[in-house]
This record gives C-alpha cells, structure tokens and sequence, in this order.
C-alpha cells in the first residue's frame, strides 16, 4: 500500500507539473518545452528584460583573467574574453566613454552606474575596460599607476586627443633618441616629466652665471607642461624637430663647459694672486672680458691660453721671490754657520735650533702645473714672500741668541737702542745712557755680546 501510495503521489505530481503552464509578467505564456525548461526560459527572459545591456556586451566569464592582464599593462588583455580589437571599440568602452562624457567622473560613479540596472555588468568588467582605456590614454585619471583598488576614489576624465599608433611609435623613438628607456607596457605620459626634465637641466647647464651665456628662455617647455595627458604628447610630438634639435645642441655645449669650466675657475682664482703691474694688469683686463662677454663656449676656446699665460707670468715672479729667499737664507745660514757660539753647539743642538725657528729648509724652484701653482700662492702669496724674506733677519738672530744661551749661558745679549741724533749735546748723551746700560748689564753677566 505505501508503494502504491508514492507511486501514485509521483503520477499526481508529474501530472500537475505538465498541466503547469509559466507566464510573463503580462500574461505571455512560455512555452519551451518541460516545466523545468519553461522557468529557466522565463527567467532568462526576465534577466533579459532586467538587464538588456548585459548579454551582449558584457557577459563574459573571463573578466577576472582580463583585469590581471590590464593591470599588468598587456595590451591584449581582452583576448581572453574572444575581442581582439582596440579597446575603445570595445561596446562596455564605448558606452563608459558616453557616460563620462566631457565631464569629470569618480571610480565610483562608474561603478554604481554599470553594475546596476539596465547594464549589471561585473565589477572586474568595469575595472577592467577602466584600466586598459587610461593605458592607451583614451581617458586620464588622478591615479597614475592605476590598480583595481584605487578605482573607486580616482577620478577619471575623457581625453579630447588620441594619439594613434603611429604616434605613440614616434613619441618612443624620440625618447629613446634622448636616452629615455621605454620598455614595452610602460604608460608613456610618465615618460613626458623625464623628457623634459632633461631638456631644463641641460639648458640650465649651458647658461646661467658668466661666462656661461645668459639664462635661457624655457617658456616653450613651461607651456608644454603645463598640459596633461594626450594634449601634451601631441604637442611634443609636433615640436619634435625643434626639441631635438635643442636637446643635441644643448648637450654638446654641456661637454664643453663641462671641459672648460674646472679651466676657467684656475684662472678666475689664479687672476687674485697676480700684482698690480702693466702686464698683469692687461692680462686681468682680458679675463674679466671674457666673464663679461660670456666667451665659455666661444670658439677657439679663450680660457686655456689666458691660463698657460697667467702660470707662466705667476710661476715666474714667485720662482724670483723664492730665488731672493734662497739667496738672503744662504748668506744669513753662512754667517750663523761661521758663529763661534753656533759652532761650539753639538749637531742635536743646532738642529733643534733651527727647527724652532724655521730654518731648516729652504724652497723648491720646480716646473709646476696651474692647480700646483695655485696650492701653493693660496699658501703663501708673492706678496707673503717679500714678508718672509723680511723675517729671515729676524728668524736668524732669534736662533744665535739661543746659541749664545746654550755655548755662554752667563753671556749677556745686547742690541744697540736706536735714537736720533742732532747735536754733540745728543752724542754725548747717548753714549752716557749707552755706558751706564753696560756696566749696568756687565756687573750680572760673564760678558756681553753685542748684536
């Protein structure tokens, strides 16, 4: 009995269920086949009704693999979703783009608006065309690096330039020709900043402060950057003979200060060490000249022939000075040699006397370079060496008193006072105060020795 029961439990379902008929909203009966095929055909139809701009143009399983692709930069990352053609061509492109319009829109409109009724298109679908259509530069947003998470705060914007393939071609080849690398995935707007960049430090290396030529007028870059996007690519890609041709002459004029201006600061500096006489005075005229007129990149180069004669002019004078030194050094050592309260002092004796007092070596007279040159006027200039000539007298005697105290430690030194004379009354007065000063010094010394 139970069997027959659930037998017949069975026959009354399967009975209701092909005497069930589905109907649309409206009265519409479906009629595909079985129940089970008449819901599903209804609720197709209702998602159908629902979302009309879903099936066909956004209803792909392959988002989530187009989305790592985008954000990797692939340029053929819809290929996983069987669409193999520019993305703006692309119907969930074409209707962001209307959507967007000439106005500014947040990730998170976009969002909001496509994956709600009448599109119900995937989140990954919307990030997805999102991304690819910033990375062919058919849109701009706030984000530079654009990643699926920084979609809903980014703001996103149409460009009104697009740049076609071949552009984007003679856009890399103009900056490769710089030294700018553009590897293949790589978003080029960025590259723009490093472009220009380039062009304002080389123009900035080539002018400025004399005798560099005078501060270059960037206006043209200035208005360059000052635009965004495709706008800016454009506009370089039109100026690109004139940028070039600034970047190749720019950087050959660097090479040249960068050669000449270690040349011009030995001669600048060297100029403060040389006297004022007739031909140095002509000399420095012709230096300031050169500062003044801004003649760095002149050709033949001016500075290197002003340097070789300036060091020749200065390397002659302070060998003269040094000649003058060696020669008042030589006759002073001989007397002090010639000394009989030198000599009684032993060589330790003597050596540590002159060290005291900084004579125990004389200068070189050498061929020298103008950086040598310059090391040893900032030590000592010629004007220093009229100074030390003028203090060997002194240097010399200093070193005797000591020999005096070490060989006759009871010897007294006097040093005759100078005084002017202008009558007998004063002769006989100054040899008076002369003999009381002696005796005076006599009665607490052995002897004295006159200097």
């Amino acid at each position: 009995r139970q069997s027959q029961a659930k037998t017949a439990i069975q026959d009354l379902i399967e009975k209701i269920c092909d005497e069930t008929k589905v109907y649309l909203a409206g009265g519409t009966a479906v009629q595909a086949g079985s129940l089970k095929e008449n819901i599903q055909e209804a609720l197709n139809s209702l998602a159908d009704r629902q979302f009309p701009d879903f099936k066909n143009k956004a209803d792909f399983l392959n988002w989530g693999q187009a989305l790592k692709k985008a954000e990797m930069g692939i340029p053929d990352a819809l290929n996983v979703i069987n669409f193999k053609d520019d993305v703006d061509k692309h119907p969930v492109a074409a209707e962001i783009l209307l959507y967007i319009g000439n106005a500014s829109k947040t990730g998170k409109d976009i969002r909001s608006h496509f994956m709600k009724a009448t599109y119900g298109w995937s989140q990954d679908a919307v990030d997805t065309i999102l991304i690819m259509l910033k990375n062919v530069n058919w849109i701009s947003s706030s984000e530079m690096d654009l990643k699926q998470g920084k979609i809903n705060g980014a703001s996103f914007k149409k460009e009104g330039h697009i740049l076609s393939v071949k552009d984007k071609i003679a856009i890399k080849k103009l900056f490769q020709a710089v030294g700018i690398s553009c590897p293949p995935n790589q978003e080029i707007f960025p590259l723009s900043n490093t472009f220009l960049d380039k062009l304002k430090t080389l123009a900035n290396q080539v002018s400025g402060d004399a005798p560099r030529p005078e501060p270059i007028n960037l206006s043209f870059i200035k208005d360059i950057e000052n635009k965004e996007g495709n706008e800016r690519l454009l506009d370089i890609l039109e100026q690109q003979t004139l940028l070039l041709d600034k970047f190749h002459t720019w950087s050959n004029e660097a090479n040249v200060i960068r050669a000449r201006e270690p040349q011009w600061n030995l001669l600048k500096n060297l100029s403060r060490f040389a006297p004022d006489n007739e031909v140095m005075e002509q000399l420095k005229a012709e230096i300031t000249a050169i500062r003044e007129n801004r003649l760095i990149l002149q050709v033949p180069d001016p500075i290197q022939p002003k340097l070789n004669e300036l060091t020749d002019q200065l390397m002659t004078l302070l060998n003269q000075q040094k000649e003058r030194f060696i020669k008042s050094y030589g006759f002073k050592m001989t007397e002090l040699q010639a000394n009989q309260y030198f000599n009684k002092l032993t060589p330790d004796q003597k050596h540590l006397i002159l060290a005291k007092h900084q004579l125990l070596g004389k200068p070189e007279i050498k061929p020298t370079d103008a950086h040598s040159l310059l090391i040893q006027l900032q030590k000592a200039s010629l004007y220093t060496w009229d100074t030390k000539i003028a203090a060997l007298s002194s240097q010399f005697q200093s070193a005797l008193d000591d020999a005096i105290q070490l060989s006759a430690p009871q010897a007294s030194t006097f040093s005759l006072p100078r005084k002017t004379i202008a009558s007998q009354v004063d002769i006989d007065t100054y040899l008076a105060e002369l003999k009381t000063e002696l005796e005076e010094l006599l009665k607490n010394s052995s002897s004295i020795i006159l200097k």
